[in-house]
């Protein structure tokens, strides 16, 4: 019986690992797809035209904490993004902070819209950057946060997402950050919109941003199953051991 136990949790945990190890392939293949699509967007070897962040942005700004912090924080209502909850192509919905409609209100001038690039401007977590995920809008910024609103005929915000999580980008945004020589790194709107990007044709960034969707797909379908596994791990830890 007791071998059988074993047995058995030792199948879920290498499904578990196996689920990992395939979902940090799938990163690696967006990663090289773009390297291989775009070359290294610091040094720009390709050659693509260069242009300002702000030429090619509707809008670029961060927010602010509602008075009182999170003591004021409720428990559902219009989401209120933190630096926590912004990760290198991800985002984490733990601790995910609400407003209400009249906290909101006061940052009507930070409401984050669909394919808005977030990316963290202060502290430790500086030059982290995903995609908002559509489905916790209606949302809203803090001031760690800086929403980037791409000009959707001329800058894929899946390819500037990218962009900016490149190493050789994020090596970039590090150094601007502790360029301030406060003890904080923090990176400026105005660093932020002189920021120049190699600029490819729309075409292009559009069948990278069609490829990073299929591999979204994969991942979701491969997150799911790593979830369930996970869950039934635990209720067999419970039945055998609780």
């Amino acid at each position: 019986m007791q071998q059988q136990i074993v047995l058995r949790l030792d199948g879920v945990n290498k499904l578990i690992e196996s689920r990992k190890q395939q979902l940090s392939e799938l990163s690696k293949l967006v990663k090289s797809r773009f390297n291989e699509m775009f070359g290294d967007p610091v040094l720009n070897e390709m050659g693509w035209e260069k242009h300002r962040l702000s030429k090619l942005t509707l809008k670029i700004g961060s927010g602010a904490t509602p008075r009182g912090g999170r003591e004021s924080y409720v428990n559902e209502g219009i989401a209120l993004i933190r630096s926590m909850n912004v990760y290198d192509g991800k985002f984490i919905f733990k601790d995910l902070a609400y407003l209400t409609n009249v906290q909101a209100e006061k940052l009507n001038n930070v409401i984050v819209e669909s394919d808005d690039v977030l990316l963290n401007i202060t502290g430790a977590s500086v030059s982290r950057c995903c995609i908002v995920p559509q489905i916790i809008l209606p949302a809203r910024v803090n001031q760690h946060v800086s929403i980037i609103r791409c000009k959707k005929h001329l800058l894929s915000p899946i390819f500037l997402n990218q962009l900016l999580i490149t190493s050789e980008f994020k090596s970039l945004l590090q150094k601007i950050g502790e360029s301030s020589g406060a003890t904080r790194q923090a990176i400026t709107k105005n660093q932020i919109e002189e920021l120049t990007i190699p600029l490819p044709p729309l075409s292009l960034q559009n069948e990278f941003a069609d490829f990073v969707a299929q591999v979204d797909k994969s991942q979701l379908a491969i997150q799911k199953s790593l979830e369930e596994l996970e869950t039934l791990k635990k209720s067999l830890m419970q039945e055998y051991f609780g």
